[in-house]
């Protein structure tokens, strides 16, 4: 009998929790998380450099499971052979924000925004599971003990009730990428009919710039789905020095 899947523990939509995280996987300390105070172009405008990904934590009762059929229906097979996609595995529990950082990091690392350090934890995870499916990637993170030690070490510094526990309070994280000029939807747990994750191809990036793109996608396709809600939250990760 094989030993059960090690136990993922929700993040907190955080900088000063996911940047710690983020940094000690291999991310360079010129790029970091911030949080995003609104979708106006004006307010983007404030972010402190380039923007090169955005993770969204939004209440997925209502939202996630209606809007994924939408998404199967309309399933596209134009994907980047060079993006990188998790799948988001029943065993691995909570491990959406982890998987959302990976996909923000390792992404924008393969879209030239940064180096990775050879010996990181990301660089290890990435030549480990390059050649892989998303889904054996998924099997692959149950099993990383690395990063799942890192992982829920973050998970209990963070700083709201149920830090530290399997309350998720039923939120979600996902993460949009910009990979050779095309913005990505990364959400580990959107599948097609056969179980296999796949990735939201949202087109090229306009003249109003990645961060501007991405505003649109969440207040449109996310927000207007719960209007009356205030738990979604956004962070981007962007040059920072």
């Amino acid at each position: 009998m094989s030993d059960p899947a090690p136990q993922w523990l929700p993040l907190e939509s955080n900088p000063s929790i996911l940047n710690p995280f983020i940094h000690s996987l291999g991310c360079p300390e010129t790029f970091s998380f911030c949080d995003v105070w609104g979708l106006d172009p004006d307010l983007l405008a404030m972010l402190p450099g380039k923007c090169v990904a955005m993770c969204l934590l939004f209440p997925s009762d209502k939202i996630g499971p209606a809007r994924r059929e939408v998404l199967r229906k309309n399933k596209t097979d134009i994907e980047d052979p060079n993006l990188f996609l998790i799948q988001q595995h029943d065993s691995c529990g909570n491990a959406c924000g982890t998987i959302a950082c990976l996909h923000s990091v390792l992404n924008s690392s393969l879209n030239g925004s940064f180096p990775l350090p050879p010996s990181s934890v990301l660089s290890t995870f990435l030549s480990s599971t390059s050649s892989l499916t998303p889904s054996e990637r998924g099997d692959y993170l149950t099993q990383c003990t690395s990063l799942h030690s890192l992982s829920n070490s973050t998970a209990h510094s963070g700083e709201t009730d149920g830090a530290g526990t399997n309350d998720n309070q039923n939120q979600h994280f996902i993460s949009f990428v910009l990979l050779n000029s095309h913005i990505y939807e990364l959400d580990g747990r959107t599948v097609d009919e056969d179980g296999k994750a796949f990735a939201v191809d949202h087109g090229l990036e306009s003249e109003d710039g990645f961060a501007v793109d991405v505003g649109k996608i969440i207040m449109e396709d996310f927000m207007k789905r719960e209007p009356e809600s205030l738990n979604f939250n956004i962070t981007a990760l962007c040059e920072t020095v």
